[in-house]
């Protein structure tokens, strides 16, 4: 299953990895590819750090980590040190495959991921404020929770280690059809997150004043973030303010025999266009195949 979301931090999110596989299954869970995109909508303002750390610095040995964990009760554990902070760029995102390493800054996040929370923090301190052990080894058997070099090996080392790893993880989008055609039908749609098995996702974008049809092959969910119109029977608009419980018009889910069939989708501005972002799960057949990694 295929869980989106948003995240909108205040600071940066200390450096942690999902588990792969082998290490989620051994506390009973999955394993938690994800990937990000940073709608330039919901980022005007990029907040006070617009930059992610991810992987580490080629040449990082398991004897480095292990020094750092060491160090976790006395203070900063140095584990920045051994990591590349990149530049967010709205209107991008990143593909984060379960054991990398990374520390999410401050722009709004979209993150489609797979469906499962499993985790594990590797920095000892954040903006002066320490970070407990147990955030490290929540997800870790009892009996391994002081063995380093288990901990150690959580770490995807191949993938962390890539030295063209900007190359391989960052995603600038696609068009999804001709844009030109596209355009001319008052739409226009790129796929902003592919390249992996477990999800994909969309941005569409419908012109003001403009009635179209629009065709997928797989479900899919959707939240409008500019806007508003019809889709379908529903009327949806993007929320310039929500207050405590109440429940927005801005998100839909699609069945595969109605994304098939065709979804009508009208923008009721004569000035604004309408967006909606669309999050599928594994197996869309429409969903670019190549990963950039090959």
């Amino acid at each position: 299953t295929v869980l989106a979301k948003f995240f909108d931090n205040s600071c940066p999110i200390p450096l942690h990895l999902h588990q792969m596989e082998e290490h989620a299954r051994k506390v009973g869970r999955l394993p938690k590819p994800e990937s990000y995109y940073f709608p330039p909508q919901l980022n005007v303002i990029e907040g006070k750090f617009p930059y992610t750390f991810f992987g580490l610095e080629p040449g990082t040995t398991r004897e480095d980590i292990k020094r750092c964990l060491e160090k976790w009760n006395m203070g900063d554990n140095g584990i920045l040190y051994f990591s590349r902070a990149y530049r967010l760029k709205p209107g991008t995102g990143w593909l984060v495959p379960a054991g990398v390493l990374h520390a999410p800054g401050t722009l709004v996040t979209y993150e489609v991921q797979k469906a499962s929370d499993v985790a594990a923090i590797y920095q000892s301190m954040l903006e002066d404020k320490p970070v407990s052990w147990d955030l490290l080894v929540k997800d870790v058997p009892k009996e391994r929770q002081h063995d380093l070099d288990y901990i150690v090996d959580m770490i995807d080392w191949k993938e962390n280690l890539d030295p063209e790893f900007k190359k391989n993880h960052y995603i600038e989008p696609i068009p999804s059809e001709d844009p030109e055609e596209s355009n001319k039908a008052g739409y226009g749609e790129k796929w902003i997150i592919y390249g992996s098995e477990e999800f994909s996702a969309k941005e569409l974008t419908v012109l003001p004043g403009r009635q179209v049809k629009i065709f997928d092959e797989a479900a899919y969910g959707l939240i409008v973030i500019q806007g508003h119109g019809k889709i379908g029977n529903f009327k949806v608009e993007a929320p310039t303010m929500i207050k405590y419980g109440e429940i927005p018009s801005d998100e839909l889910f699609v069945s595969v025999e109605a994304a098939k069939g065709g979804v009508e989708i009208i923008n009721e501005s004569s000035s604004e266009n309408l967006v909606i972002l669309k999050h599928f799960g594994p197996g869309n057949p429409d969903a670019p195949k190549i990963s950039k990694r090959t």
